[in-house]
């Protein structure tokens, strides 16, 4: 009986591995399950500006070639991604415009809503819309203005081209003494220069004078003839050399045979604009400040609006360039907080702009590229900077 075989159990199925119920229910909490909005909103931001920002403005209307590299797909994933990223959108990249209807008109065209949270802009004003940026600029109407139009503006740069001036006639002028064998457009920079050097040379030596009670000081200063004002872009190009060296000459004879002139004003004698210069400005208070009784000599306190002399040539031309009225209409309407600089672009052959480079190597600085720019100074509350652009003249 032992032998008997027993009769067998049935069979049980075995227990699947995976759950098909599970799996359902598992597929449909994945396809709503974001890992970007799991992170924290710190670290999301951080990504949305890597991936939407760029180092490189953006030109509208115009194309550019210039490839940013956005991840712009980023914006359409989800409401609540886009909420959050078109913010950094606007606010984290620059907007070039050359216009001032595009900015007025991208805030409408882009979004009103995002455009008013951009924080930085450059401008590029070309010289027949001066007048049109000036008036944009200073405007405070809803409308059209930049204080409506950008809210939010921290960072502005100004790009302002004075114009361009030519090669010089070879030949037009030879001076003669230092000034032998330089091309007529530098000889009239550097008697410009001179100038106005040998205006404030004479001042400290009058002032010396007195202090040491010389009796020479009080003789009557030499005649000069009085300089008519002339453009900006003839005495550039080499227009005013015959007169400012012969009034170089006529001032060094007078410099090693009688005493000292007395310090005139640097926009000349005649012509004075009612608002000067910095540098006028400074200059006339000194002359205001002198007084007849000796006085022994102190030292003076460092002046941070003194500029170098050749900041100082070209500041002589500030109204007739443009450029006091561009940061005049900027007094009452750029923000508080905001940073603006403008650069004023002077276009010329590449020469002339080594040849500057060398003779005032203290304030002007070259780039890669080739041109050289002097360091940011206040005028009428604005940061200014003078760029010299140079390019090939052609043979």
């Amino acid at each position: 009986m032992l032998d008997a075989p027993l009769t067998p159990a049935p069979a049980q199925p075995r227990r699947p591995s995976i759950n098909p119920t599970a799996s359902v229910h598992a597929s449909k909490k994945d396809a709503a399950f974001s890992l970007l909005l799991s992170l924290p909103r710190e670290l999301r931001d951080r990504i949305y500006t890597f991936a939407l920002t760029s180092p490189y403005p953006f030109w509208w209307p115009q194309p550019t070639s210039t490839r940013h590299g956005l991840a712009l797909g980023l914006l359409t994933t989800s409401r609540q991604v886009f909420e959050e990223a078109a913010p950094i959108l606007y606010a984290g990249n620059k907007f070039l415009f050359t216009h001032p209807s595009d900015c007025n008109i991208f805030r409408v065209v882009a979004s009103p809503k995002y455009s008013a949270l951009i924080t930085s802009v450059y401008f590029r004003i070309r010289e027949k819309d001066l007048r049109l940026w000036t008036a944009y600029l200073g405007s405070t109407k809803e409308e059209r203005s930049l204080k409506e139009d950008l809210p939010k503006l921290k960072t502005m740069w100004i790009f302002l081209r004075a114009g361009t001036i030519g090669a010089p006639v070879i030949g037009h002028f030879h001076p003669a003494g230092p000034l032998a064998g330089m091309q007529p457009g530098l000889v009239a920079q550097v008697a410009a220069v001179q100038h106005v050097l040998g205006q404030q040379v004479a001042a400290l030596q009058q002032q010396t004078g007195i202090a040491n009670g010389n009796a020479n000081a009080a003789l009557p200063p030499p005649l000069l003839t009085p300089v008519q004002p002339m453009p900006f872009m003839a005495f550039a190009q080499g227009g005013f050399v015959g007169q400012t060296q012969h009034n170089y000459q006529a001032h060094a004879t007078h410099h090693h045979h009688h005493p000292p002139p007395a310090q005139l004003h640097v926009h000349g004698t005649q012509n004075n604009p009612p608002n000067p210069s910095p540098l006028a400005q400074h200059m006339a208070q000194q002359q205001q400040n002198q007084e007849p009784q000796p006085q022994p000599l102190q030292p003076q306190p460092h002046q941070h609006h003194v500029h170098g002399p050749f900041y100082a040539a070209f500041l002589r031309w500030e109204r007739e360039l443009g450029l006091e009225n561009l940061c005049l209409s900027l007094r009452e309407t750029k923000p508080v907080d905001a940073d603006v600089k403008i650069v004023c672009i002077l276009r010329l052959p590449r020469p002339e702009v080594t040849r500057l480079y060398r003779l005032y190597p203290d304030e002007l600085s070259v780039d890669r590229n080739g041109d050289a720019r002097t360091r940011f100074r206040k005028v009428h509350g604005v940061d200014v900077s003078l760029e010299l652009n140079g390019f090939d003249a052609g043979g």
